[in-house]
């Protein structure tokens, strides 16, 4: 056992380092030598467990997709209100498990690979539909308990709140004097409001205490880091 925890910390070790890699140098430009180089460790390491740079990127998308899931998840299970839930879930958008730069960096350093790639492309859509699904759970529980209202179907409403999230995130990145982080989630949560029929009073209450960052531990609420949290993938393996 003690065998297999290292090797899967090592593994992790190599995820960590490309994905720090394809932030600064996209997903095309993220060699093996480089990965090496963030990792500190040999070419002939990195090679050791992952033969093809190919199965390494791979690796790294999927799991920086499953970091994303397993916070998601700890929202929808420890999140009974729907509003809040739906709110956490914005922010999450805007302040999660990794500093803001960092994350959005890698995941359009991805699409504008997988724009090229019909490996990544496949990537892609997964991870679209993957991360619309807790948006429309939050979305149909608010309307069955009456907290949303709305004629447009829950999955468009999900749709149309993930594209102005990435959108918003763009505008941050390349115009950050004109729109920060929390510019952002004004923004989605007026729309959400205005969309869903929220009314003023609901709303302030639902923000009133949500933490600013979302985290696994929702809603204990982490410290500001530099760098990404891969400590849940870490306690997700099987013991």
């Amino acid at each position: 056992m003690a065998e297999v925890d290292l090797k899967d910390l090592r593994r992790l070790q190599l995820i960590s380092a490309a994905s720090e890699v394809i932030c600064r140098n996209g997903v095309d430009g993220a060699r093996l030598k480089d990965i090496a180089e963030e990792a500190g460790v040999s070419l002939g390491l990195v090679q050791h467990y992952f033969r093809r740079r190919e199965e390494l990127i791979s690796e790294t998308i999927s799991s920086m997709l499953e970091l994303t899931l397993v916070t998601w998840r700890s929202v929808s299970e420890r999140e009974p209100d729907p509003v809040r839930r739906l709110f956490a879930l914005l922010r999450f958008q805007v302040a999660g498990w990794a500093p803001f730069t960092k994350r959005w960096s890698f995941w359009i350093e991805f699409w504008s690979a997988a724009n090229r790639d019909e490996t990544l492309q496949t990537y892609a859509r997964d991870v679209y539909e993957r991360w619309q699904e807790p948006f429309r759970t939050a979305i149909d529980a608010g309307v069955r308990t009456g907290d949303f209202s709305t004629a447009i179907p829950a999955e468009r409403v999900s749709l149309i709140l993930m594209s102005l999230a990435d959108g918003a995130a763009i505008h941050v990145l390349m115009a950050h004097d004109s729109l920060d982080e929390d510019g952002m989630f004004d923004l989605l949560i007026d729309m959400a409001c205005r969309i869903l029929d929220i009314d003023a009073e609901v709303r302030d209450r639902a923000l009133g205490d949500l933490p600013r960052i979302i985290s696994p531990r929702y809603p204990q609420e982490p410290a500001p880091a530099d760098s990404i949290d891969w400590s849940p993938l870490i306690e997700a393996r099987p013991r």
